[in-house]
């Protein structure tokens, strides 16, 4: 899934960064299409089975 240079130059400057040329972010886009397969794996994973940590509390006092 490609991201189209407009589109993060737009994505960039709504977080109050600045501009970059297309030969930067030429430079960047590998990096970019690592994290974004990536975080399509995550997406993907089956955690049906796995307890929330958020479930779990920590009594106080005690050692782990």
């Amino acid at each position: 899934m490609a991201i189209p240079n407009e589109t993060l130059q737009a994505m960039i400057q709504s977080f109050n960064g600045f501009t970059l040329t297309d030969e930067e972010l030429e430079r960047l886009r590998p990096e970019l299409d690592n994290y974004i397969r990536e975080m399509e794996k995550l997406r993907e994973l089956n955690l049906a089975d796995v307890m929330s940590s958020r479930l779990i509390r920590a009594q106080e006092g005690e050692a782990i």
